[in-house]
């Protein structure tokens, strides 16, 4: 019985050690609506509440230019970039770069990528759809 035991626990742990490194395909955000308070917004305010939104969580945000950001965020010996294309009317977050996190893009094949990047991309979007615009920096 012990024995049987003890042989249900090592699966459990094998289970949960895949699960945790489990891959997965890639997530990208394309085209998501932004809602302006006024029309008196302007896409400094929308960069604005994106940076406060991705600061907020821990990623680290550079401007590229008017209407892209950068994004990275490091987790113990992880990193996750994206870059994020922004309008007064819409945005999209897209995979740049990443440190061990099992990236992988074989041709003919879908992107994949840790668990882990989907999960932070993901809070970074309910971020951004959640930050007001019209908020002081």
């Amino acid at each position: 019985m012990q024995v049987h035991c003890f042989k249900i626990f090592l699966g459990s742990l094998g289970l949960m050690a895949l699960t945790a490194c489990q891959t997965l395909p890639l997530q990208n955000f394309d085209n998501s609506p932004i809602h302006l308070a006024n029309s008196h917004e302007t896409l400094s305010d929308v960069e604005k509440a994106m940076v406060r939104a991705g600061t907020r969580l821990g990623w680290q945000i550079r401007t590229i230019k008017p209407g892209q950001i950068n994004a990275k965020l490091y987790e113990e010996d992880q990193m996750a970039e994206v870059t994020i294309d922004y309008s007064l009317s819409l945005y999209s977050i897209h995979y740049l770069n990443s440190e061990n996190l099992r990236y992988s893009a074989e041709s003919g094949s879908p992107k994949m990528i840790y668990k882990d990047y989907n999960d932070w991309v993901q809070a970074l979007d309910r971020a951004i759809r959640q930050e007001p615009l019209n908020r002081p920096s």
